[in-house]
Order: structure tokens, then sequence, then C-alpha cells
């Protein structure tokens, strides 16, 4: 059992170095296995990674022509409204004088429309003193011929010769003062 015993070492080291060169070779197997796959991931993770450059290119790109519109948008709102705000501006500047412009036409309107009211007064106070004129003439006209025709009846009672009729005495006719 010696010989079996002395043996049993370099056998054991013999069958350790056959089952270790077993395990490197499936080991270099494996990492040359892995190293393929590798190899084909990177060929096909190389077209996603340039799409996916191009894409974000392109998205860069559209970004960039879409701002560029937006501004473009506001620039020409912003100038609508500085051209707003200046045609304002000159309004609000003009305000004072058209104001009092329109103050000057209606103060021009009612000093004319005053004028005509005082022009209506005076013929009106000129007409009205006329016909109380004509109506205290008429009345004193009535009554100097009520007084001279019982005058009159008097008379012939006591003459017999027929009087001429008397004509009422009239104010002369004044003209308007100016």
């Amino acid at each position: 059992m010696n010989v079996v015993s002395e043996n049993a070492g370099p056998v054991a080291l013999l069958e350790a170095t056959a089952e270790a060169r077993t395990l490197i070779e499936d080991l270099t197997r494996l990492a040359e296995e892995l190293k393929g796959r590798e190899e084909r991931l990177e060929e096909l993770l190389a077209p996603s990674e340039a799409a996916l450059r191009a894409r974000t290119e392109y998205l860069d790109n559209v970004m960039r022509d879409e701002l560029a519109r937006a501004e473009e948008r506001v620039l020409k709102l912003a100038e609508e409204a500085a051209a707003i705000a200046r045609r304002l501006k000159e309004d609000v500047l003009q305000m004072p004088a058209r104001l009092a412009e329109a103050d000057a036409r209606r103060q021009s309107e009612r000093t004319r429309h005053d004028r005509w009211r005082t022009v209506v007064s005076l013929l009106a106070m000129l007409l009205g003193g006329f016909l109380a004129g004509q109506a205290a003439s008429y009345r004193s006209g009535a009554a100097t011929n009520a007084r001279t025709s019982t005058v009159e009846a008097e008379s012939k009672a006591t003459k017999s010769a027929p009087a001429a009729p008397r004509r009422p005495a009239t104010k002369p006719n004044l003209a308007p003062a100016r």
C-alpha cells in the first residue's frame, strides 16, 4: 500500500492539473464566446448609437427652427405693440388740444345760441309791447267811442246839428332801439 500511497500524491496532482487545464480551456472558450458576443453587441449597438445621434441632431435642428420662428413671431408682435403704443402716445399728447378745440367750439355754439335767444327775446318783447299798445289803443278808442257816442247822444239832444265823428288818438310808432 505504500506504492499506492506514494503514487497517490502525484496522481492527485496530475488529476488536479488535468482538471485545472479543462477548466482553463472551458474558461478560455467562454471568454472567446463572450468576446464574440461583445463584438456582435457592439455591431448591433453601433447603428443604434448612430441612429440615436442622428435623431438627436434632427430634433435639435427642428427645435432650433421652431424657436427661431417663435422668436420671429414674438419680435413681430413686439413691433406691433410698440407701434400701437406710439400711436396711443401721440393720441394722448393730442388729447388736450382736441379737448380745448371741442370746448372752444362748444363755447362758440353756446354764444351763438345765446345771441339768437337774446334776439328772439327782444323781438318777443317788442311784439308784446306793440300788441299791448295796440290793445290799449283799441280799448281807449272803444272807451273814447263810447264816451263820444254818449256825448254825441247828449249833444244831439241839445243840438240838432250833427257832429263829425272823432277819431281816436293813437300813439306814434317808435322805431325799436338797437
